[in-house]
């Protein structure tokens, strides 16, 4: 199936649905408030094991979940799990004030779209929202996957399957998020390039202003988690001071001239 403009038209005029888990009452109230001006339909729940209950017996039938991380009865990254369990294609954006590296990156290990620290700033999370509900429903409506001839990327010593969602290392096989996979394929298509965060932003998450976030930071880590046998000092995936990063071969070093990739063509 290919997503046309006009799929495109009819996902931002439907009104989505969206599962908002949070515990603080004034937060909740004028989160929901600001979503529903959006033309968002929002049911709120403040307890995470009742979230929980709800995804187990009704599916995974909300378009995004906006999920608080410390809730009552079950955490939200119980529930992220849960909700990637039943479905790769539904939307998951963190809101918490666990603003640790080590949570941040977790949440996003475990399959959410974004990770949002409070305080954050009304507009930004808007703009964040808008732009993961319809990359997810591109992803349902057009899987997108692999190399033209529907076959996994492949570049060194390591496999991209997109299909699986599945990443091959000379250390065995390790399941991605979508993505993880996304991002992996933007590298594996620009090798010996340094791209932008920005250029990152806009090709995986579509995000196309210039906003504040370390989500990029963020997933790099992740992905160096998968690929670096020594993350800390990675090899494949190098950090250009000012510019971005840069998928390397250690065989070729880095020439010192290479090409930055700014912004999504």
């Amino acid at each position: 199936m290919t997503f046309t403009d006009t799929n495109r038209h009819q996902i931002q005029q439907r009104g989505h649905l969206v599962l908002l888990v949070e515990d603080e009452p004034n937060l909740a109230f004028s989160l929901e408030l600001n979503l529903k001006a959006e033309g968002y339909q929002v049911t709120v729940c403040a307890d995470g094991e009742r979230a929980r209950q709800m995804i187990l017996e009704d599916g995974v039938k909300f378009d995004l979940y906006l999920l608080d991380v410390n809730l009552p009865g079950c955490s939200g990254f119980e529930l992220a799990r849960t909700i990637r369990e039943l479905s790769q294609s539904a939307g998951i954006i963190f809101l918490t004030a666990r603003a640790s590296e080590a949570d941040s990156v977790h949440g996003l290990s475990i399959g959410a779209d974004d990770y949002i620290t409070k305080p954050f700033r009304l507009a930004e999370l808007m703009l964040k929202v808008k732009r993961t509900l319809t990359r997810c429903a591109m992803f349902a409506a057009d899987s997108t996957p692999v190399a033209d001839d529907g076959s996994p990327l492949i570049w060194g010593p390591f496999e991209l399957d997109f299909e699986r969602l599945v990443i091959l290392t000379p250390g065995g096989s390790s399941a991605l998020t979508r993505l993880e996979a996304d991002m992996l394929r933007e590298f594996f298509g620009n090798p010996g390039r340094v791209l932008s965060r920005q250029h990152l932003l806009a090709k995986v998450w579509g995000v196309s202003q210039d906003v504040e976030t370390r989500t990029v930071d963020n997933f790099v880590v992740r992905l160096r988690r998968l690929i670096e046998d020594d993350p800390a000092n990675p090899v494949y995936l190098k950090s250009v001071r000012g510019r971005g990063y840069m998928l390397s071969n250690p065989r070729h070093g880095m020439s010192g001239d290479e090409e930055t990739v700014d912004h999504a063509p």
